[in-house]
């Protein structure tokens, strides 16, 4: 039995097509959004959103690039990435940060301590 390729990247595609469909409405109403509303800011119809959610239209990069922009979303949340990763990403980002900003505290303290006589 011959498998055939087109068939299954068909079906992969359009999976990745309702993947990003469900993951539109769920920043949308997270957002508290209406479909008009995203229409109006991407400047395509609530029934082209209609057909982003449903999987029965595939966004295209441009509108990706803004649905991302408008929900302050990666444009990874929208291609399948869990957004539990993108969290624990984000957060070790942030310690990333802080950790930055305590070395340079400890470094300031570093170098007014040489730089003064703490016996006195």
């Amino acid at each position: 039995m011959a498998v055939d390729l087109f068939e299954v990247e068909q079906k992969r595609r359009n999976g990745l097509i309702k993947e990003i469909g469900l993951r539109l409405k769920t920043a949308r109403t997270d957002a508290r959004m209406s479909q008009l509303q995203v229409g109006v800011s991407l400047g395509v119809s609530d029934k082209t959103i209609s057909g982003y959610e449903s999987g029965r239209i595939s966004p295209p990069v441009d509108k990706l690039l803004q649905l991302a922009d408008l929900f302050k979303k990666p444009i990874s949340f929208f291609l399948g990435a869990d957004p539990r990763e993108y969290k624990v990403a984000s957060r070790l980002r942030a310690v990333e940060v802080a950790m930055r900003e305590i070395r340079k505290q400890l470094n300031e303290i570093k170098l007014y301590s040489q730089n003064t006589n703490l016996d006195n």
